[in-house]
């Protein structure tokens, strides 16, 4: 039997980052309401870890012969296991749970770990071991060998079974997003746990049977597959809010890249509209991008006693005739307005009457920060900055 299983090598490449992220995450929230739920899957991710990692055969036979007690090992795998199973069902509760109605831990749901941990325990004690590299506890007929694999694999049937539902009943509650998605994975990872603890008793009930399909060249492999495949929906299910709102955070910073120019450009024309942001919100990337959003508008409200009709039907004439077309003319339009409207408000403090807007002030029904994006990219085009340059306000207009 090799040092490291192909199996193993894969979870552990996965699983020991994600239980440094999740450890990390849990210490960084201990104050804030949501300490108990980083808490437990922290916990899920942590135990989980360990549990394949002393399985691998290079953990497990110098912890084995170190302490002298053959197997010991199997049985912390499959401890840490059942309490990894717990943690997942706490977390899946308090996730799916009302935000108005706290979590209460009931003592049934409390004891079945430590009945359970004290049942395999002492079974572990009773059932003659095998020596060498079989797998523990798969040979031999006594009680405590049934006793030992019933309780750990009804353990696990509860847990995945609790996980299971709570994720269906409330999948469809949660709103869409990453939580749903969260919700979908970690009950596909509970549904292929399922099939492991089914597949383990079989495995137990059937395994004088003759037939090939419980044989050790087989049982061995599919044990591993759906083991992995368990462990793998489930991280994915647990990392994934964090990926989505990574992703999201990435992408308001984008937005605000794009914006920000034009931000600095209309407020340094009317500073006025410009609230102040103490600097501990500075950080606040989605807080700030509606503050942009919102002195932006107000800037082109200020300025729209010195937007022009005239100026605005000869820019999209001339932005028209050099390839400009549909929201990108509109964009280019506006840009040229408020160009020479800012020009304009600088020599004469003493605005015009104010005209009807123009009609294409924005994408109808369309994202407003995506409009201002589409915006700033053609504030700085350089057809923009000429015709802009070119351009004057008849008198009157």
């Amino acid at each position: 039997m090799t040092a490291v299983r192909p199996y193993e090598a894969v979870l552990l490449l996965v699983m020991w980052p994600l239980a440094v992220q999740t450890a990390r995450r849990a210490l960084r929230s201990r104050s804030a309401p949501e300490a108990v739920p980083s808490r437990l899957l922290a916990g899920v991710v942590a135990l989980v870890t360990l549990s394949v990692t002393v399985g691998v055969p290079a953990v497990r036979r110098p912890i084995d012969a170190a302490t002298g007690v053959q197997g010991g090992t199997s049985l912390l795998g499959h401890l840490l296991g059942i309490s990894a199973v717990a943690c997942l069902t706490g977390f899946v509760r308090h996730m799916s749970a009302p935000a108005d109605a706290p979590v209460r831990r009931r003592a049934r749901d409390r004891l079945p770990l430590p009945l359970a941990a004290a049942a395999m325990t002492t079974a572990f004690v009773l059932v003659p071991r095998p020596s060498g590299e079989k797998y523990l506890l798969f040979t031999g007929h006594s009680a405590a060998l049934v006793v030992y694999w019933a309780v750990f694999v009804g353990f696990v049937l509860r847990g995945v079974i609790t996980v299971g539902v709570t994720c269906l009943r409330h999948h469809e509650q949660a709103p869409p997003g990453p939580l749903r998605t969260s919700l979908h994975l970690i009950g596909a990872g509970a549904a292929v746990a399922l099939a492991y603890a089914l597949h383990r008793g079989a495995c137990l009930v059937l395994r004088d049977s003759g037939s090939v399909l419980f044989q050790d060249a087989v049982v061995a492999p599919t044990a591993q597959v759906l083991l992995a495949g368990s462990l793998l929906l489930s991280s994915a299910g647990i990392v994934w809010p964090a990926v989505a709102d990574r992703r999201h955070a990435r992408a308001v910073r984008r937005r605000l890249r794009r914006i920000e120019p034009l931000w600095r450009t209309l407020c340094a024309a009317v500073p006025e509209v410009v609230l102040p942001l103490p600097d501990a919100l500075h950080t606040e990337s989605e807080l700030v991008l509606y503050r942009y959003a919102v002195e932006i508008s107000d800037v082109i409200l200020a300025l729209d006693p010195y937007r022009s009709p005239a100026v605005e039907a000869a820019a999209r004439e001339r932005l028209a005739a050099q390839g400009f077309t549909g929201p990108g003319l509109a964009a280019a339009t506006e840009a040229v307005v408020l160009r020479c409207a800012i020009d304009r408000a600088r020599p004469e403090p003493a605005p015009t009457a104010n005209p009807a807007p123009p009609v294409e002030r924005r994408i109808p029904d369309g994202d407003p920060l995506q409009w201002l994006e589409l915006l700033a990219v053609h504030f700085r085009h350089p057809l923009v900055l000429s015709t802009a340059a070119t351009l004057t306000v008849p008198a009157g207009h």
